[in-house]
């Protein structure tokens, strides 16, 4: 291709609302995982036993830990801006008489977003971190299932997060945004 050609070539970035009438008409399948990231269609990994025991974890400890404090979402939408709206495996977010019936949460609802990364590693933390960290999301948790590690990144700044943790076996963890709650969190990797 030569350099006009490519000096040329646009994409078209669809907005959320076009990517809900999308959905709306059909275009996806049921069972198709997608989400919508800077204007583009992402297909989602598979959700694999482990990735899906460890996620069900996850959802157990948080919601005995925030039950009065916050809602659990599990794999559902975060709108974080009008091109992108993404499907963490877990969100902590603030309470709400509509239970989020109106309108997905946003990133000033969000206390914190949990991705378990089987095979998304690099999806995760490459792409999906930083839009977290530019839309001011105060808390990341990746769950490396590889390597048994839990990174816990606090504090964005642009498209980073200036506090990063990881975490081998972790048995408990409190929440940035709610002083005085503990999530246990051993057996996290299952049986040693």
């Amino acid at each position: 291709m030569s350099a006009t050609a490519e000096a040329s070539y646009q994409r078209h970035k669809l907005s959320v609302s076009d990517f809900h009438r999308m959905e709306g008409a059909g275009v996806f399948a049921p069972e198709e995982r997608v989400e919508l990231v800077e204007g583009e269609i992402i297909d989602m990994s598979p959700i694999g036993s482990a990735h899906a025991g460890v996620v069900d974890f996850l959802a157990e400890r948080l919601f005995a830990a925030v039950t009065n404090h916050a809602r659990v979402r599990v794999q559902n939408p975060v709108l974080i801006d009008e091109r992108t709206e993404v499907h963490p495996d877990l969100t902590l977010v603030a309470r709400r008489d509509d239970f989020f019936r109106e309108r997905h949460p946003q990133p000033d609802d969000a206390y914190l977003v949990i991705e378990v990364s089987d095979t998304s590693l690099r999806y995760d933390r490459d792409v999906k971190l930083p839009l977290y960290a530019r839309a001011g999301i105060v808390e990341v948790w990746i769950v490396d299932l590889e390597t048994r590690a839990l990174t816990v990144h606090r504090r964005p700044e642009g498209h980073t997060y200036t506090d990063r943790r990881e975490l081998r076996e972790p048995a408990a963890l409190t929440v940035a945004a709610l002083p005085g709650i503990t999530i246990d969190l051993s057996g996290l990797f299952g049986q040693s």
